[in-house]
């Protein structure tokens, strides 16, 4: 077991273990007196095909800080399996983190989702089709993997603004690789799910762009912020403008805002 003693994990505590066969999760314990009942599992981010559960460390510990249990979980993801595995593991880790409750500290009741990037369709995905929670935060996430697809093709060899971490080749081999074909890829689009009518519940969802992000064009969380709310779901778009993808990875004025924003988010719909 570790601590965190900075000024965003003051008394936080953080563990590993295995929570599926050999995958691990990161747990962030709040401190005792801050606990409110509340968990949310973390499903990172890496283009559905890199990245672990510690890359969004600098929230879990904000979060867990402010009371809400944490599990960030690793993932069969295009290293391994295709879709829908890793959505089917999210889906597996509520199943998980329920069963746990009591040794979490948690109420089974109010578990929700977060995911940053490929991670955010993750949990989207998995929420919207395969287990009932009360709230996702998705954080700049590809809704639409085709769409990007398609876009990132399009960008491949034109040069990339000084300061973007952008690598389009690398965004269509990633999608290939995790969904294989654009049929697939297609149906994994969250908004295209809404619009069929495959949707098992439509939780509260929290929806954040980064006002100059490359990755993810801004059009695709606009037209599912549209699908949401017609399909009758409650949906807050939040824009943090001249922000990057990525961004609430960091430790920045900008980045710690979005960290507040999230903690009262969570708060709100989880406790």
């Amino acid at each position: 077991m570790s601590a965190d003693t900075d000024s965003a994990g003051q008394d936080v505590t953080w563990h590993d273990v295995v929570w599926h066969d050999e995958l691990a999760a990161r747990i962030y314990v709040p401190p005792v007196a801050t606990r409110t009942g509340a968990a949310v599992i973390d499903v990172h981010g890496g283009a559905w095909t890199s990245q672990d559960r510690t890359l969004g460390a600098n929230y879990g510990l904000v979060l867990a800080a402010a009371g809400i249990c944490v599990v960030a979980i690793d993932f069969r993801d295009g290293r391994v399996a295709r879709h829908p595995a890793a959505s089917d593991d999210v889906i597996a880790a509520v199943a998980w983190v329920r069963a746990h409750a009591p040794r979490l500290g948690i109420d089974p009741a109010r578990v929700g989702l977060i995911g940053s990037s490929s991670g955010g369709h993750l949990a989207l995905y998995a929420a919207l089709t395969g287990v009932d929670v009360p709230f996702v935060g998705a954080f700049w996430p590809p809704v639409d993997p085709l769409a990007r697809a398609r876009y990132a093709a399009t960008m491949v060899g034109k040069p990339v603004p000084e300061g973007q971490r952008f690598d389009a080749a690398n965004l269509v081999r990633s999608a290939e690789t995790y969904f294989g074909t654009e049929t697939v890829m297609a149906e994994a689009s969250i908004t295209a799910v809404l619009r069929r009518e495959r949707t098992a519940a439509l939780p509260a969802v929290w929806l954040v762009r980064a006002g100059e992000d490359l990755n993810v064009p801004a059009v695709l969380l606009d037209e599912l912020t549209n699908a949401y709310r017609d399909a009758g779901g409650s949906i807050e778009l939040s824009d943090y403008p001249g922000q990057k993808h990525g961004f609430g990875h960091g430790t920045g004025p900008v980045a710690r805002r979005f960290q507040s924003d999230l903690v009262m988010r969570v708060r709100a719909a989880l406790t």
